[in-house]
């Protein structure tokens, strides 16, 4: 007997191979232009440029330019820059700067991001990025290690009314320096790094159940692996997959990944299911390699109500918005150990190992 679909109106969620539709080059090599500004900040569009660092000396540092909030769409766009910024000696900065619109600027050539003093700068191979204000300047300087990559053409598409989501990376793995006065004391490390750039035009509640992302440098392996969860209206759970030994890609088809999770366990703080342990299994028949990249989580070192990041607290504004809304939803940061083995004609070549690796889990809808 067939069981009736219960939405027969869901389509697909996918990550577009419509090369010419988008301008690009067919391949998984994003060209400079890729990292410039892709929506102008016309309403109902978002964009971001990230950047994370962790440094020789224990410190971590995370910036994003953004042309608007993204929980802000509809409004006229006012540039935000957000940042965070831990010490060795476990001192925490938290920045969430917003701008008028006039002191934004950027090039559709490459990226070149500027807003006031601040900018967001470079050419795939190398950037510059520079936040100031009364009690903080910060200069990073960066050079790529790892070929940059997209996956396909970058662009999730949610069904056929042209709701997307594009990411491309540009450094997936790179070295850079970074100088810092912070209250008049100034400092200088090295460390590694991280790059991305995301837009869309689709406000992600609408779209995402949830994700998880990670990035992870294990032995001489970069891996970047994300499985997404589109809302129940939309078909497909796109997967993207990236892995460069040596600072070269040697699998990201995504289309030769399975997912697998450990049974999932609700958190009780926002009422969520976690996985402890993810596996992503990636296996070419061409080639004869099979990569499998294991996620053992350890503990949570983040855990935060999104609705109260965006009201500032749970205010009046935040109850006011949970109530017309119900919206509940949650990041989580995990810390644990990753894990990578390597077969060839299933029989087994090397494993390496990190303890040091950090991943996410976005929750925008019900659990």
């Amino acid at each position: 007997m067939k069981i009736a679909d219960k939405n027969p109106k869901r389509t697909l969620a996918r990550i577009s191979t419509d090369y010419s539709k988008y301008n690009l080059n067919e391949s998984n090599s994003p060209e400079k232009w890729e990292d410039g500004t892709r929506t102008n900040s016309e309403k109902g569009t978002y964009e971001w440029w990230y950047f994370d660092a962790h440094l020789d000396d224990g410190s971590i540092f995370v910036i994003t330019f953004f042309t608007r909030d993204y929980a802000k769409l509809k409004q006229e766009a006012r540039p935000l820059i957000k940042l965070d910024f831990v010490f060795p000696d476990g001192t925490k900065i938290e920045k969430n700067v917003e701008y008028a619109a006039e002191l934004f600027s950027a090039s559709k050539n490459s990226c070149d991001v500027k807003v006031g003093k601040n900018y967001f700068r470079g050419n795939l191979s190398e950037y510059d990025i520079h936040f100031e204000d009364e009690e903080l300047s910060v200069t990073a300087k960066v050079k790529r290690t790892s070929e940059s990559w997209r996956p396909k053409t970058g662009i999730t598409e949610f069904g056929d009314k042209g709701d997307y989501m594009g990411w491309v990376v540009p450094v997936p793995k790179g070295e850079t320096t970074i100088e810092y006065t912070y209250k008049g004391k100034s400092h200088k490390s090295q460390g590694s790094c991280y790059h991305d750039h995301n837009w869309g035009n689709k406000i992600m509640i609408e779209l995402f159940n949830h994700w998880y992302w990670a990035r992870a440098e294990v032995g001489p392996y970069t891996i970047i692996a994300a499985e997404t969860i589109p809302e129940k209206e939309f078909d497909g759970i796109p997967v993207s997959f990236h892995i460069s030994k040596n600072g070269k890609v040697v699998a990201d088809d995504e289309d030769l990944v399975k997912v697998y999770r450990t049974y999932r366990k609700k958190e009780p703080k926002f009422n969520k299911v976690i996985s402890d342990d993810l596996i992503f299994m990636y296996n070419n028949p061409d080639t004869g390699y099979r990569y499998e990249f294991a996620l053992f989580r350890k503990e949570n070192i983040a855990a935060q109500d999104l609705l109260e990041g965006t009201t500032g607290g749970k205010n009046i504004k935040y109850r006011i918005a949970k109530l017309i809304t119900g919206f509940d939803g949650a990041y989580y940061r995990f810390s644990g150990l990753a894990e990578i083995k390597v077969y060839k004609n299933d029989e087994f070549v090397e494993k390496y190992s990190s303890t040091k690796a950090v991943w996410e889990l976005m929750f925008f809808g019900k659990a």
